[in-house]
């Protein structure tokens, strides 16, 4: 009887490790849908499941007996309540946003968080509570129940579903349509358990299927609304895709991020002028994204082969598709990542064009970098020219702004003799072994080429004085850009605060007066449990953020990452519950070799750079969670395996594992660079190994 009961609990833990996993990455893509792809909201999204988690778990401790006695049948309508919560959540990011903040405006990071948390908190708090409180039901009939059992279950789960929507899901089906087959195997295992065919547990789980299918049919009528009408809407595998027509004007969004329009004549004409009229000879031009009506511009250079790059084929479909990108002769369309295409060609270009928008984004920021710019002069044919450009300026030039453009202007600088600032629409930086020229309309006219807005509005707009101005402005003691150092992302996140008047100040010292308080609550063996905590999910967001700044399509293999830094743990903490030996001695153990091993990678990173293979980061993730989850079991043995000691061990990974998504993504990985952010991270367990040292076994 004990253990058909264990059975059918432990079968209802896995099955919502399995949803949970599956949900949080459906919510990582409906955050940055809303806010514009900033991986930043993917660190607070974790961090506020981790806090609501550990709230739900510290919530369940020692909670026999009191108001919510522990019972199958509460598991279950748990569970239902799981699914609805899945749903509705997704509709209130979806639709809330723009209720609570003024459309198409930028939201300053603490709003942002506020309504991560909001949006956040329900389900992660019910999610957080179910496992502790399936550990009660199990131990209300077998009182002996170890708690690293559930903890292995949960893992199981964790691993099924991160690998289920990492291979299979993204690539087939549709947020709403995921939340419904991911949940189906919640709800079967309901059966199990005991009084799961009972009258109110039926009405839920009809509820909770009710609600799951009606996400699934009504997708498309759940999105955001537009200023238009939507034409077309896509989820590709490298995010959502909408195509809307406003006042007949048709815009391409990538994540709530407006890209391409049919009507940008004026900027197409200086995104493709000012860089093209340097040479005279274009037979191979390269492309990497575009601008609304660009590639008419281009066609009256007559170039023999125009490559054009864009990474997500649906995108590149739908831009031709609806004449976002017009087909001219000798248009080659190539779907890939950019700076892996421009790795692997022996072509040489007589100019590449960047047209990406402002590089607040690790994604694209690794588009404005030393190791970028090296590698594009490395693809131009002698007296080739190369164009980027960040949002336009006017007369004034703030300082962070200022800061901005001179750290570009340094970045690229080693790379070419000749580097002019040239304003606009938008800040056009021209790169070139040769001369660079800035009468632009005389170019044109010397070479027949006929042009609106530059003949009409340059010579007002574009002075000699603008002109040296800019150019005048750059700083030349201004650092680089560097691909594992981001200083461009150090200035963004400074700017996102300086522009809504606020600071990190205060956020900073609230969480570390939280984080002290709690320290001092917890006893030795947590203090361990919860630097591994937040070592496994710094390591994390170290490997997330590396692989972005080296491959650039994160939410692709996010779910990947994630899922290989829960797979170790699950053999980790198998071994760690089956080691019979000095399990003080083996906590020690386990922290030292998690330092050497974040202290391998920090050299790793240093010696190999832009040469990491995505195998090795997996590897790295797996290493680092098989310690971790094999410290698990010996904690919690050491802390005496009570319920009471198993919630408040679950909590302190959780705890440490909130501290540390924010400490990395938000300070060290920004401000030191992800060398050093490593670096700290091993240093942080070397000190937790100190303290494993003074612990006295109970047990």
């Amino acid at each position: 009887m004990k253990r058909t009961a264990d059975g059918g609990v432990r079968a209802v833990v896995v099955a919502t490790g399995v949803a949970s996993v599956a949900v949080q990455l459906v919510f990582v893509r409906e955050y940055l849908a809303q806010f514009r792809g900033n991986e930043i909201v993917i660190a607070l999204i974790f961090f506020c499941w981790l806090v609501f988690g550990g709230m739900g778990t510290a919530t369940a401790r020692g909670w026999r007996g009191r108001g919510l006695p522990p019972s199958p049948e509460i598991l279950a309508l748990l569970s239902c309540l799981l699914a609805i919560l899945a749903v509705g959540q997704v509709v209130a990011i979806r639709r809330m946003r723009d209720l609570v903040f003024i459309h198409g405006a930028s939201v300053g990071f603490y709003p942002t968080l506020a309504f991560v948390a909001a949006t956040l908190l329900p389900y992660a708090l019910v999610v957080g509570f179910v496992l502790p409180y399936s550990l009660l039901v199990v131990r209300r009939r077998w009182a002996g129940f170890p708690g690293s059992w559930m903890y292995l279950a949960d893992n199981i789960g964790d691993v099924a579903g991160g690998a289920v929507f990492s291979f299979v899901l993204v690539y087939w089906l549709a947020p709403f349509q995921i939340l419904l087959v991911v949940h189906l195997p919640l709800l079967a295992s309901l059966c199990q358990l005991e009084s799961a065919l009972s009258r109110r547990t039926l009405l839920a789980g009809t509820a909770a299927i009710a609600v799951l299918l009606a996400g699934a049919a009504w997708e498309d009528r759940l999105l955001p609304a537009r200023e238009g009408r939507r034409l077309h809407y896509a989820e590709s595998r490298y995010g959502r895709i909408e195509v809307v027509e406003s006042a007949g004007q048709i815009s391409l969004f990538t994540d709530g991020v407006p890209g391409l329009s049919s009507q940008d004549a004026a900027l197409a004409e200086e995104m493709v002028h000012f860089p093209l009229s340097q040479t005279d000879r274009q037979r191979r031009l390269l492309l990497i994204s575009a601008v609304g009506g660009m590639m008419a511009e281009v066609a009256k250079y007559h170039p023999g082969r125009v490559d054009y790059v864009e990474l997500d084929p649906q995108a590149a479909r739908l831009q031709i598709r609806f004449g976002l990108v017009a087909p001219i002769d000798g248009l080659r369309v190539i779907t890939r990542d950019a700076r892996t295409y421009l790795a692997r060609t022996p072509t040489r270009y007589d100019a590449i064009l960047v047209n990406l928008p402002e590089p607040e984004t690790y994604q694209v920021n690794r588009f404005f970098t030393a190791g970028f710019f090296e590698l594009v002069s490395s693809r131009l044919a002698p007296g080739g020219v190369f164009s980027f450009g960040i949002d336009g300026v006017a007369d004034y030039i703030s300082a962070i702004r200022q800061q901005q453009l001179s750290t570009l202007a340094n970045t690229v600088a080693p790379f070419f003799e000749h580097v002019t600032l040239m304003p606009g629409q938008r800040l056009l930086f021209l790169c070139r072994d040769r001369p660079i020229r800035t009468d632009i309309p005389a170019l044109l006219e010397e070479k027949g080429i006929e042009t609106g807005h530059i003949r009409r509005y340059f010579a007002g707009d574009l002075t000699d004085r603008r002109i040296r101005q800019l150019n005048d402005a750059v700083d030349t003691g201004a650092g680089q850009n560097l691909d594992l150092s981001p200083q461009l992302m150090r200035q963004a996140f400074v700017d996102w605060f300086a522009r809504h008047g606020t600071s990190p100040r205060w956020f900073a010292l609230v969480l570390a007066a939280a984080a002290l308080a709690y320290l001092y609550r917890i006893t030795r063996p947590q203090w361990v449990l919860l630097t591994t905590g937040c070592v496994n999910i710094g390591a994390e967001m170290v490997a997330i953020f590396t692989f972005q700044t080296l491959y650039g399509y994160i939410y692709l293999q996010i779910g990947v990452l994630v899922t290989v830094f829960l797979a170790g743990l699950l053999p980790g903490a198998w071994t760690g519950g089956r080691y019979t030996g000095d399990r003080r001695r083996a906590l020690i153990g386990a922290d030292l070799l998690l330092g050497l091993l974040l202290l391998l990678f920090a050299l790793l990173l240093a010696v190999a750079r832009q040469a990491i293979p995505a195998v090795v980061l997996y590897g790295f993730g797996l290493a680092v969670s098989f310690c971790c989850g094999f410290q698990f079991p010996l904690a919690l043995s050491i802390s005496g395996d009570s319920s009471a000691a198993a919630a408040q061990s679950f909590s302190a990974d959780l705890v440490g594992a909130a501290i540390g998504v924010l400490l990395v993504s938000l300070l060290l990985i920004p401000f030191l660079g992800l060398l050093w952010a490593t670096v700290c991270l091993a240093g942080l367990k070397l000190v937790s190994m100190l303290v494993a040292g003074s612990i006295h076994e109970t047990g």
